[in-house]
């Protein structure tokens, strides 16, 4: 049986509980926190098996998901260092956290980055993930149900890539949201509540991107069939273009990933 081992009760600790407790029949999840009050909750809400104890869990797990703020993170491997082994397979979701700095602060090679984001929490995620060459064929195996139970994965071979992934997906929801509320402010604007001013936004954004993701067209062949000369989506793609918008949204995606790389360094 698969033991795998979660720290960090919060958001995103146990939207991975729950959601590799739905999608992996042959393994058991546990929680490791050490708030009362959300050991509680949990054991009240939930049928995982939640620890105080790092002792009581660590040593039983086959795979550990790190699902803590990168700010406690060397208070976190003080604690667990001597529990861990070589053999255990070390997942971060930790923002901005190297590899190398969880390999030097666990004293394990064995250790793959990850970075999801917020959509995981409903099943629809994206996550990119890094593994060091340490992990076995069979355990990579396992990594990939693990970041697979909460939606789409993509593996990358660089560090790099995983600030790239953070930049595009890890922060693109909060890109999405802006564009979004922009428009249902305008749609306030034009009379709509804002009930119904989200249904339209919402169901446009969901619909285009049903529809593209079923499509093997990119995205311009997209804009130039709704688009007409002198028609109302040719108006507004020509102030997108006078604003230089492709290029904002671009200067602020590198903005994400250079702040990435930031964080990464400190």
């Amino acid at each position: 049986m698969t033991n795998i081992l979660i720290i960090g009760g919060g958001n995103m600790g146990l939207t991975y509980a729950l959601s590799i407790q739905q999608k992996m029949n042959n393994a058991t999840i546990s929680i490791l926190e050490n708030n009362i009050d959300k050991v509680n909750q949990l054991k009240a809400d939930t049928t995982l098996e939640v620890f105080q104890n790092a002792k009581d869990c660590i040593p039983n797990a086959n795979s550990i998901l790190l699902a803590v703020k990168p700010q406690i993170a060397p208070i976190l491997f003080e604690n667990i260092k001597d529990l861990v082994t070589p053999n255990q397979v070390i997942i971060s979701i930790m923002a901005g956290m190297k590899i190398e700095t969880i390999q030097k602060g666990l004293g394990i090679e064995k250790v793959v980055r990850a970075m999801p984001n917020l959509p995981s929490q409903i099943n629809k995620g994206m996550t990119g993930y890094l593994t060091t060459a340490s992990v076995t064929t069979e355990e990579a195996t396992l990594v990939e149900g693990i970041l697979g139970a909460t939606g789409a994965i993509v593996e990358v071979n660089n560090e790099d890539a995983i600030d790239a992934v953070t930049a595009l997906s890890g922060s693109g929801p909060a890109y999405i949201f802006y564009f979004m509320e922009a428009m249902i402010q305008q749609g306030i604007q034009y009379g709509f509540s804002y009930e119904d001013a989200k249904s339209i936004v919402v169901n446009t954004f969901t619909g285009t991107a049903n529809l593209f993701k079923a499509s093997n067209d990119d995205a311009q062949t997209w804009i130039d069939r709704v688009t007409s000369k002198g028609g109302t989506t040719h108006a507004a793609m020509e102030t997108f273009k006078k604003n230089k918008v492709d290029q904002q949204i671009k200067e602020s995606v590198i903005s994400a990933f250079d702040r990435a790389q930031e964080l990464g360094k400190q």
